[in-house]
């Protein structure tokens, strides 16, 4: 009897995952071969971990991005194709050294051309439009290669104002206004103070582009992305930004101080406008004395820096005889070599020139000498930050994350896998548009390395551990104070109260298939077809051993042989026994179980087998655990309930049974069945592990015992917190291999989560898994051979209650055969006791999904069993309760679909 699940509540099974058929005679997958060595070696994943992390970044950071404006548009393709060649220019060490030497003839060139006193501004001006092409070049560079941290920078516009400025220094653009008529030209405070300005700007220009110098200053070109070193980058960090500010403070200060002297009274030579006075009066007045009075005040400038080189008459003015014979008069220097040198001064009836080299060369040297001094300054004062700041924040610090590191590592197995994911987010390839780590903009980059990050995720799992190891049950409290009396008693009777000690030996070195082992395939082939001939001459088909459909209780003594003898065969481990021993083992196995126990019986035993068989096969257990642990595992099943009385342990310590008195009332049943196992295993006639070495056999039976002892219900809610343990601590790795099982179910297990399987506590906590999971799979299968399960572990809980009706003991939950609802008490275990398992499992195992599929259908078709129920038919208030129940359920389930990166 089946039901269908509501689709709008659950999405359909993945693709990769075939329907169950619903009967023994329904078709099913054809059996699926496994390869002759004890780990397969799967098929190479064709997308890296690397690829499928940013990809899924990116598609969680979209609708952000577009919610807050910042979608990544798509840059034109030419930029694009030309990014990644501007990047390797800006980082070339010929291109940074010609860039240098740009910079350092714009800063000094100007100057020391004035200083050499050459006659033309020819060649400067050519240097000076070359430097002015290369940083219009590099700036188009920069802003190809680094568009998104260069572009609107802090350097981005230094770097243009920088380029700007240069103009001012070609004489070709600074002359070409035209010169100003000898009129326009006075003494006047107004015209001094904007002559002051315009020298302030010409200053301005130069500094800003000595702001381009701040790039080369140390600390400035690091890879901010150096390995991750969060020490580092803070301090190369620190430093850039200290270094910058105090650099571009020193400028400021050097541009603005002159500037409150602006609106004071100017400071000028009077006595070049006076020597023009004192001639004019006297040609005037006395022109006889004109050349006495000029020979006068030639010699006034003697030890003046500079000085009338020639005086002349004034064009369209007619002199006097006797003047126009001593006129023009020349120094004995003559003319200046550049004609900026030379300054004209006018009266009504002279001209007078003026040779202003000395002045003019003391000024440009004036400003050499300013600019090596703020170049010290800057160079100064950041070699002292960095030093600084290397001492008091680089040193603790990289000793702190030297010691967060160590920590992390010892504290989970998978931080370098984690800080390897990060790594791998925050760098970027040559030919990809996000690779500007280098960009000196303040925006570029990450600010700190990938410790913080590390950090950030070391403190979130500890949390989220802290959270799942006090948290004492998986039921949460609202939940738990709706239920039952009955319901809570049966959680805490699941969640016992005993401590294991951990399982810590080293198993033996994951290995392939030796002397003892199938040699080739060969040999694999032959037993696999003798497996298959004695499973068909029995009756059975390999599709329905090979599916969830099987149920012992159908079968007959013969095929349930059959099948047990199946399910261990050599083919499924890899180590070799002798059949008939290994069927005298099956016959002792089976007389130790008591039929007359409705439940725990041999039928029970072949069930959980079949289960922990075809779990092996669908978790592709040979690619972590060994041959012995999974020939113990599949042992163990067979015969983890012999001896079985049909009592629980809390009975048995109750009455104080012989068995609880053997035991000291730890696992009573638990160790029970291990002693009847190895009680078995020891008549030579039916030691299957007689063929091990003593080694072997010794490492097998640790297996066995801890695996069976692990099937005792006190341990399963520790064992839930161990599967979620596990899979937070190497979240990153086991969300990667989700996602890439989804997209490649043969790509599953990848690398990575292999090594994780393969740690010696993780394989003993997956061999335990993997049989106490069987053990209670009944409510994961069709609800066909559920309902057959549960009716029989009922009548299994009533006749213990009869029991202790009669002894007069406390009746357990469940174990009323007047009181419990059937149907309700099987939701209960679904939603208590077998969800919290498979929800934990399908997060390391994503394989595991069908079930839970089929667990969940099983859990509505209980819910509409219990709801027409006739001798006590719920209200509309009970049936909104279970139903909000479920519903609970399914978006728990939903959760642990997607879970987050």
């Amino acid at each position: 009897m089946t039901d269908n699940f509501d689709a709008a509540i659950l999405p359909p099974l993945p693709s990769s995952v075939p329907q169950e058929p619903r009967s023994p005679t329904a078709a099913a997958p054809k059996l699926r071969s496994r390869p002759t060595t004890a780990f397969m070696t799967r098929s190479s994943v064709t997308l890296s971990r690397r690829a499928v992390t940013r990809e899924i970044i990116a598609e969680v950071a979209a609708p952000f991005k577009k919610i807050v404006g910042m979608e990544d548009k798509e840059p034109p393709f030419s930029r694009r194709k030309a990014a990644p060649y501007c990047r390797r220019l800006i980082k070339n060490k010929y291109f940074q050294c010609a860039m240098f030497l740009a910079l350092l003839a714009a800063l000094f060139l100007p100057d020391f051309w004035v200083l050499a006193d050459r006659p033309g501004n020819l060649g400067l001006d050519i240097v000076l439009s070359l430097v002015l092409l290369m940083f219009v070049f590099e700036l188009v560079v920069q802003s190809i290669g680094l568009w998104r941290t260069y572009v609107n920078s802090f350097f981005f516009w230094m770097d243009l104002l920088g380029a700007v400025s240069l103009v001012l220094d070609l004489s070709y653009i600074a002359d070409a206004s035209p010169p100003a008529d000898e009129d326009a030209v006075s003494n006047n405070v107004i015209i001094m103070r904007a002559a002051r300005v315009a020298k302030l700007g010409a200053r301005a220009g130069r500094f800003t582009k000595l702001v381009k110098l701040l790039r080369f200053l140390p600390g400035m070109n690091k890879n901010h992305s150096d390995e991750g070193d969060t020490a580092k980058v803070i301090s190369v960090r620190l430093i850039t930004a200290l270094s910058t500010r105090t650099s571009c403070l020193i400028i400021v200060l050097v541009m603005i101080m002159p500037l409150f002297s602006m609106w004071t009274y100017p400071e000028e030579d009077w006595s070049t406008r006076t020597f023009m006075d004192i001639l004019e009066k006297t040609y005037n007045r006395n022109p006889s004395r004109f050349a006495w009075q000029l020979n006068e005040l030639t010699h006034f400038y003697d030890d003046k820096p500079y000085h009338p080189w020639r005086v002349s008459a004034k064009r369209g003015q007619d002199l006097l005889q006797n003047i126009t014979e001593q006129l023009p008069w020349v120094a004995a220097s003559g003319r200046p070599e550049r004609a900026k040198n030379n300054v004209v001064f006018f009266s009504k009836h002279l001209v007078c020139e003026f040779n202003f080299t000395s002045p003019n060369q003391t000024d440009s040297l004036m400003n050499v000498l300013l600019l090596v001094v703020v170049i010290i300054m800057m160079l100064s004062f950041s070699l002292v930050l960095s030093n600084s700041v290397s001492a008091i924040v680089l040193r603790p610090l990289e000793q702190l994350l030297t010691q967060v590191r160590q920590m992390a590592s010892t504290i989970f197995q998978s931080v370098t896998d984690m800080a390897l994911v990060m790594k791998e987010e925050s760098m970027k390839e040559d030919a990809g548009w996000e690779d500007e780590s280098d960009s000196e903009g303040e925006g570029g980059g990450k600010a700190f390395g990938n410790e913080t990050e590390l950090l950030e995720k070391v403190v979130q799992k500890l949390a989220v551990l802290s959270e799942i190891t006090m948290n004492k049950s998986v039921v949460d409290p609202e939940t738990m104070q709706g239920l039952g009396e009955g319901d809570r008693a049966v959680i805490n009777g699941f969640q016992g109260g005993a401590d294991e000690a951990r399982w810590s030996r080293e198993l033996p070195e994951m290995d392939k298939m030796d002397s003892d082992g199938l040699h080739d395939a060969a040999q694999f082939e032959t037993i696999i077809n003798a497996q298959r001939l004695m499973v068909e001459n029995a009756g059975l088909s390999l599709e329905l051993i090979d599916s969830w459909n099987l149920n012992p209780l159908e079968l007959d003594r013969a095929r349930n042989h059959a099948a047990a003898m199946y399910f261990l065969g050599p083919h499924n481990h890899g180590i070799e026994f002798d059949a008939v021993v290994m069927g005298n083992f099956l016959q002792e196995a089976e007389h130790g179980y008591i039929k007359s126990c409705p439940y725990h019986n041999w039928f029970h035993a072949v069930d959980v087998t079949h289960a922990v068989y075809r779990l092996l096969n669908l978790l592709v257990a040979e690619t972590y655990l060994s041959k012995e642990e999974r020939f113990a595992v599949l042992v163990s099943a067979i015969s983890h309930d012999i001896g079985h009385p049909g009592l629980n342990n809390t009975f048995l310590i109750e009455t104080n049974h012989e068995l609880a008195l053997r035991y000291n009332d730890k696992s009573p049943l638990e160790n029970l069945h291990c002693a009847k196992l190895f009680g078995v295993l020891g008549q030579p006639k039916c030691n299957v592990f007689g063929s091990l070495s003593k080694q072997q056999y010794a490492e097998v039976r640790k297996v066995c015992i801890d695996a069976i002892l692990h099937t005792d219900n006190a341990q399963h809610f520790t064992m839930i917190k161990e599967v979620q343990m596990l899979y937070e601590v190497n979240s990153e790795i086991l969300d990667i291999s989700h996602q890439m099982c989804e997209e490649d179910p043969d790509s599953w297990p990848t690398t990575e989560a292999m090594e994780c399987f393969r740690v010696p506590e993780t394989r003993q906590l997956l061999v335990n898994l993997f049989l106490h999971t069987a053990d209670i799979s009944n409510s994961m299968k069709p609800f066909r051979i559920c309902r057959i399960w549960a009716w029989q572990v009922l009548e299994e809980f009533f006749v213990q209650g009869d029991a202790e009706l009669r002894l007069g003991v406390p009746v357990q939950a469940l174990n009323d055969r007047e009181k419990v609802n059937r149907p309700f008490s099987q939701v209960g275990f679904i939603e208590f006791l077998v969800s919290p398992m498979i929800f934990a499992v399908i997060r390391v195992f994503p394989q595991m999904d069908a079930l839970a599929v089929q667990m969940l259908q099983n859990a509505r078709t209980w819910q509409k069993h219990w709801e027409t129920d006739n001798k006590q038919y719920p209200s509309e208030e009970d049936k909104k309760a279970l139903n909000a129940r479920i519903m609970k359920l399914e978006q728990r389930y939903r959760t642990c679909l997607s879970p987050p990166l």
